[in-house]
């Protein structure tokens, strides 16, 4: 038994002809009035011998850029919703920060969705302690202390309290990510401070674009903004 042929359908098999289709428009002069947004699409020859006419020319112009204004906005609206979701995320986050417990509840949560939702290959928090003058280091398994003067590799930072972006200096990285400092491509940190620097948030990735020099990063200052009041009340 042969397979089913689907045939292509043309506007012939509706019983639509050239004739049809002049006539339909002769009597509805104002057809492409009412319906301007397919003569974009429509390729009419403006027949000037071998040369091009300067219609044709701000025709071809003209639809190049309605494609490329097209492309921008569905690019526009595309961003705007990953936008929406993320900040959406980021509202639970917030709540749960402001739930939390403790300090390490803080970290945990934040680092988890940082990670998820950042798409960061590792977050690390770093936590000064101005008591006796040290800074805590939390990695996902356990704390480790440095001597406070390696801080100031991040005095501009704290001076700017703005988050930033992009491959941290080579001390900045050793202090950071030790052996696996080569392994990092870009980074984001994140300053606390409510009153008095508490410490950052360093979010890394292999990719050298993903957390490039420059990138918006408002989501990041209101989180860290958040953090800081949050665990000023447990230091």
């Amino acid at each position: 038994m042969q397979p089913e042929q689907h045939a292509t359908l043309s506007p012939y098999d509706n019983g639509i002809d050239d004739n049809s289709v002049l006539r339909y428009l002769t009597l509805n002069p104002d057809f492409f009035n009412q319906h301007a947004d397919i003569l974009s699409g429509l390729k009419i020859p403006h027949h000037t011998g071998s040369a091009v006419s300067l219609v044709e020319k701000q025709v071809s112009v003209l639809r190049k850029k309605a494609v490329t204004l097209e492309n921008k906005l569905t690019e526009l609206i595309s961003v705007a919703r990953e936008n929406e979701q993320l900040h959406q995320r980021m509202h639970g986050l917030v709540q749960e920060v402001i739930s939390a417990t403790s300090v390490d509840e803080i970290i945990s949560l934040t680092r988890d969705s940082l990670i998820e939702n950042f798409h960061a290959d590792d977050v690390r928090v770093i936590l000064i302690d101005k008591i006796n003058g040290t800074a805590h280091r939390n990695l996902p398994e356990r704390y480790l202390a440095f001597n406070a003067p390696e801080l100031d590799l991040f005095s501009a930072i704290f001076d700017r309290l703005q988050t930033v972006c992009g491959l941290p200096d080579p001390w900045q990285c050793e202090f950071l990510f030790g052996e696996r400092q080569f392994e990092v491509g870009s980074a984001a940190i994140i300053p606390l401070f409510h009153g008095k620097n508490l410490g950052l948030v360093v979010l890394s990735s292999h990719d050298a674009h993903r957390f490039d020099s420059g990138k918006g990063v408002m989501f990041l200052d209101q989180l860290g903004e958040v953090l800081g009041r949050r665990i000023a009340s447990f230091l």
